[in-house]
């Protein structure tokens, strides 16, 4: 069973600004990451894992080692209340990459995007596939913004951002799970960028489904499939811990990638002076967390280090993926764009500050996972950190998972076959399932400290009537302030020329 008990290290700090040749601005202290080179700028690397959930095993995860993971937490700060923005792949990395919700800047499902392997003219605007769902053209996005100020940039693995050429990386790459070639191709950026500073969004495949393509060419990372751990909302039988062990497997191999990319920045000199933020596009690839407003598919792991980063502290703050482009400008120096709905951390990264200022909570949201109506099943969230609210804005209607929770063919998916089979044996963990897909209210409330996988809806006890409250009258300020207008996705606004 996960732990939800964390301790706050928050040292006193004197903070000396200092300005680099690239005007870029940064705090030190005796307990911040600050050995930087003053003649060299300042760099980003976003390590993005792909479908992982909160599960390392410095956040508490039994049977898996994320060896690197929990390094760098040392190095850096780890955040044990980091939320992704949605649940679905295509609009985590949309809001990312423009610090915004997916009903905000029109992305609200995954899209259709070229592979990293296709050549330059399937990301310009003269691209003859493209879909009809994206960011809306007016908004600047981080790619953009680094690329005006002179900045190499660079991708892996996948590139699932619409529209493309709001996207416009120096260099592509598809190497996806292969630590060594990581190594490589991370060198190689360095190497092509010269005297420029330099931002890599590091995505890696693991552990997306299919898990067998990962773990059958790299056995070695997988777990002891007895000292596993099977979350509460998943059945335990052979079937489940089958698939979970493949899962997990993958969250090792993932981990192993990551860490190939940061040896490779302290073999070539750039570690000290780069900010590395380390997460995961959203949570489990499993049903009721991927493609749902439940916690598993939007708690992640997340912890950051580098140029005035306190060293070896763990933060409870309420943070979102929408953080992640304004604190990548403000470490840089670069203005934020006013239609950046997240907030810079870097406050709280130094020590200055415990909390997001003037955040009580967390928002999220998720519409759809793909076109299909059958898959619409839009969902509004808000935590406090201790409660967790969820306005399903369609209820009661049904919902189709997508391909990858519950088909074999394709995805060796066998965690939703488990599922039904264990109707008898684990009732619960059944109905669950059948009420994700058929029947769930207009409102839900989770008890994050004492029910973690939200297993009962304590929405009608009347000893939360006041919190219930409370979180109503919150998310209902914030889809006015956040522009949040439609219940139905396929209202939502997309691609628009003009604010």
């Amino acid at each position: 069973m996960k732990s939800f008990s964390f301790r706050i290290f928050i040292t006193s700090l004197v903070i000396v600004f200092v300005v680099n040749c690239n005007s870029q601005k940064n705090a030190t202290n005796s307990n911040t990451t600050d050995t930087t080179d003053s003649k060299k700028p300042l760099n980003v690397v976003l390590i993005l894992m792909d479908d992982q959930g909160y599960d390392t095993s410095v956040d508490g995860m039994t049977g898996i080692k994320t060896p690197n993971f929990d390094a760098l937490s040392k190095e850096g700060m780890r955040f044990t209340n980091a939320y992704a923005s949605v649940p679905s792949c295509s609009p985590s990395r949309s809001s990312i990459n423009t610090g915004m919700y997916p009903h905000a800047n029109g992305h609200w499902r995954n899209t259709i995007t070229p592979s990293l392997t296709d050549g330059d003219e399937a990301f310009g605007r003269q691209a003859k596939r493209v879909d009809k769902v994206g960011i809306h053209e007016y908004i600047k996005t981080l790619p953009e913004i680094l690329k005006e100020n002179g900045f190499y940039t660079a991708i892996t693995q996948k590139f699932h951002m619409s529209p493309p050429w709001k996207f416009p990386y120096t260099e592509r790459n598809p190497v996806h799970n292969d630590p060594e070639k990581y190594k490589q191709v991370i060198g190689d950026f360095i190497e092509a960028s010269g005297e420029q500073p330099f931002f890599f969004q590091a995505n890696i495949s693991p552990p997306h489904r299919n898990f067998d393509a990962h773990m059958n060419k790299f056995p070695e990372y997988m777990p002891n499939v007895n000292n596993i751990v099977v979350p509460d909302y998943l059945p335990d039988t052979p079937m489940m811990r089958e698939d979970l062990s493949k899962y997990y497997g993958c969250v090792q191999l993932a981990d192993a990638c990551a860490g190939a990319i940061i040896e490779t920045l302290k073999a070539k000199g750039q570690f000290d002076n780069t900010l590395i933020i380390y997460t995961s596009d959203h949570g489990q690839p499993y049903h009721r967390a991927k493609a749902s407003a439940y916690g598993e598919g939007l708690h992640v792991p997340y912890v950051v280090a580098g140029p005035n980063v306190t060293k070896g502290q763990i933060s409870e703050a309420l943070i979102s993926h929408t953080d992640i482009m304004p604190t990548v400008l403000s470490f840089l120096g670069l203005p934020i764009p006013e239609t950046v709905q997240g907030q810079s951390l870097l406050p709280v990264f130094s020590g200055n500050a415990k909390k997001v200022k003037d955040r009580n909570y967390v928002f999220a949201e998720h519409n759809s996972h793909g076109p299909d109506p059958k898959e619409h099943f839009p969902s509004r969230i808000v935590f406090d950190g201790q409660f967790y609210y969820i306005k399903n804005l369609m209820p009661n209607k049904s919902y189709l998972l997508p391909a990858d929770l519950r088909a074999y063919k394709g995805w060796h998916n066998k965690s939703y076959d488990a599922t039904i089979e264990a109707k008898d044996t684990h009732p619960m963990q059944y109905n669950l399932l059948r009420l994700l897909e058929n029947g769930r209210p207009a409102e839900e409330l989770y008890d994050m400290k004492k029910d973690p996988y939200q297993l009962v809806n304590i929405i009608n006890e009347l000893k939360h009537k006041e919190k219930v409250t409370e979180l109503r009258t919150a998310l209902k300020k914030w889809r006015k302030k956040s522009g949040d207008l439609e219940n139905n996705p396929k209202y939502i606004k997309t691609r628009l020329e003009i604010n």
